[in-house]
């Protein structure tokens, strides 16, 4: 590719990213938000990324910088790898910059590709932005220190869907030469339904939140938390999705039974390592607080529009709506607004209308 690549982002996935790919050879320009600039400033300062672990190596980048502008005024690829929390902010800033043939890939983001198409359409319909989105991060990763992170595991294959859904194709082939390991999938919502973070995070730490405030911190969900009794709620929670998914007619990723029987769960199907793999992932502390992604994060925007749209198809989900109940009680907070089908521009539609617009964006 002959344009740099941006990537958008100061947190673990958005450096490891940036870093891995500046190793394999293209220009990233890498972006943290200007509120972030002091945590950032050693990337700034310096101008690479270090990475250990399972790829090595000191990746000099071709630009960082806390001006979005000058991140993505002249790339063909956009790489949005930022936490949901965040997205309503930052998307509103990232629109007026965006330019017509431009490829938007939202990272792992519980339909975070819809929400930027709603926001599209309300403030530029005329703009023509190509967006995708993927299940899954390339690598589970943690900073070690600014400007330095560890990569602990890689995703075994990461699907991706366009939106609409019939450039997908078109946008698999261009992402494949930053990641070979990319696939198709059926659609957007099939991402959002795939992605495994909603379906074991929350359980994995709601039915463990004594643990957590006695631990005051010192807890290890993949270690202590994830017990056979715990794993049938993620096996529950995934079979409601799933359900759900079967009802609209798209695919989710299918899992075996004995894919739950471990506790990694199906992040140990999704990951990969050369060696101990649920040991690694076992090595992953936290949730240290209620306040923390797992529950804030991968609740309400990952788990409130699959309960919404099982009630468009007339589909129960009772185990995901009492995780999203016991999850408000427990953090003191109404998650039922968290990420809605009116959020991604698919209230009041039909199941076959919400079909046509996945695949034709219309």
């Amino acid at each position: 590719m002959d344009k740099p690549i941006a990537v958008l982002g100061g947190g673990a996935a958005a450096q490891t990213i940036a870093a891995h790919l500046t190793l394999k050879g293209f220009n990233i320009n890498i972006w943290e938000h200007p509120s972030f600039e002091e945590k950032f400033k050693p990337i700034l300062e310096k101008g690479i990324i270090e990475c250990i672990g399972l790829v090595e190596g000191i990746a000099k980048l071709h630009k960082v910088t806390t001006n979005l502008k000058e991140a993505v005024e002249d790339v063909e690829i956009i790489n949005i790898a930022i936490p949901s929390l965040g997205h309503e902010a930052f998307f509103d800033e990232l629109i007026p910059h965006l330019k017509d043939g431009q490829i938007v890939v939202v990272w792992s983001d519980d339909a975070g590709s819809l929400r930027l198409a709603k926001k599209l359409k309300d403030i530029v319909p005329e703009k023509n932005i190509l967006i995708a989105e993927t299940h899954t991060m390339p690598y589970g990763t943690r900073i070690i220190e600014p400007g330095k992170v560890n990569i602990l595991v890689l995703a075994k294959n990461i699907c991706l869907a366009a939106l609409p859904a019939k450039e997908t194709e078109k946008v698999v082939n261009i992402v494949k030469n930053l990641y070979p390991n990319i696939i198709p999938a059926d659609n957007v919502l099939a991402i959002s339904l795939s992605n495994p973070n909603p379906t074991v995070h929350p359980p994995g730490s709601l039915l463990n939140v004594g643990r957590i405030e006695y631990s005051k911190g010192e807890f290890y969900m993949y270690r202590e938390g994830i017990t056979a009794a715990t794993a049938r709620v993620v096996r529950a929670l995934y079979d409601e999705t799933h359900s759900v998914a079967k009802a609209f007619g798209f695919n989710i990723i299918e899992y075996e039974d004995e894919d739950f029987r471990n506790t990694g769960t199906i992040m140990g199907v999704e990951f990969w390592a050369p060696f101990d793999k649920l040991g690694i992932i076992a090595d992953i502390k936290g949730p240290s607080t209620l306040d923390d992604r797992y529950i804030i994060e991968d609740l309400p925007y990952g788990l409130v529009h699959r309960s919404q749209l099982g009630n468009l198809v007339n589909v129960s989900t009772p185990i995901i709506d009492g995780i999203i109940n016991i999850g408000a009680v427990i953090c003191e907070t109404d998650f039922w607004k968290g990420r809605t089908l009116k959020d991604l521009g698919l209230a009041g539609m039909t199941k076959e209308e919400i079909m046509n617009y996945l695949k034709e964006g219309k």
